[in-house]
């Protein structure tokens, strides 16, 4: 007896390869015309090209839809087709989608949390360490917990433009880390301050474009960031009258719309009349 593949793709395991694992992943969602939470995603080669600034194989992953079943009492977030005004009076999508960007204090027991991140610690230095790069890793911490920081000659490399290697490392990291230990929170990555530098500079662009939008009455897009910097954009634009954010596009090319507010001189006035 032969087999037949299906033709649905909503169907068993496929395998997906590309630059960099996003991409695979992001290959992956459109196949099976789901989200990358609804997928069961194995990693088989991370790759080096776009990921460390390397050149040598594609990374691969193998994907299968999970067997989901509709919520009963829980409401999830809408991301797609939001409405501006809806959007303006509560929390983004980005805002929800990344409060695991970091280890929130109190959320794990010390004894825990301590050997989370000395295992992050090590799966960081063995990835370098197979990647051919020079990089020494230690343990910090900051008012939102501990982090580890790579240091070392190939650190350009590591960090890459704009951040997007080291973010890649990152998701990796984290990962990995969620396979061998029964863990929801995510271990932070920086750079000797880099983050800390990056951050500043969004937040600087955010402001700058938000004054655009005020002056042009037009709305103003920005270049695609990733989740941890869209949800810094919208929370500092939070608070801004006259200004509200919404996120548009999928996954490495979602970006966030600065949008000037609608004016109430109108509406009072029509209310006036």
């Amino acid at each position: 007896m032969t087999h037949k593949e299906s033709s649905a793709p909503t169907q068993g395991s496929k395998e997906f390869d590309d630059k960099t694992v996003d991409y695979a992943i992001e290959a992956a969602c459109k196949y099976f015309e789901a989200k990358p939470d609804d997928l069961e995603i194995n990693i088989l080669t991370r790759g080096s090209t776009g990921i460390f600034g390397l050149g040598g194989r594609k990374a691969k992953i193998k994907a299968v839809l999970k067997k989901l079943t509709p919520p009963v009492t829980e409401k999830k977030p809408e991301e797609e087709n939001v409405p501006i005004e809806t959007e303006a009076n509560r929390v983004t999508p980005e805002v929800l989608e990344s409060k695991e960007a970091v280890i929130e204090p109190g959320k794990e027991a010390p004894e825990n949390r301590d050997k989370h991140i000395s295992l992050a610690l090590e799966i960081t230095e063995e990835l370098l360490n197979k990647s051919g790069l020079a990089g020494q890793v230690e343990i910090k911490a900051d008012e939102e917990g501990p982090y580890l920081d790579i240091s070392g000659e190939d650190l350009s490399l590591i960090i890459g433009k704009e951040g997007q290697n080291l973010n890649a490392l990152e998701y990796i990291v984290n990962r990995i880390l969620r396979h061998r230990v029964e863990s929801h929170t995510r271990i932070k990555l920086e750079a000797q301050g880099y983050r800390e530098k990056r951050e500043k500079s969004i937040s600087l662009l955010a402001h700058r474009m938000a004054k655009k939008a005020q002056k042009t009455g037009r709305p103003v897009t920005l270049q695609p960031l990733g989740a941890r910097e869209r949800r810094l954009v919208h929370l500092t634009l939070k608070n801004i009258k006259g200004i509200r954010t919404h996120s548009v596009g999928e996954g490495i090319m979602r970006k966030v719309v600065i949008n000037p507010g609608r004016s109430r001189q109108r509406n009072t006035k029509n209310n006036s009349a």
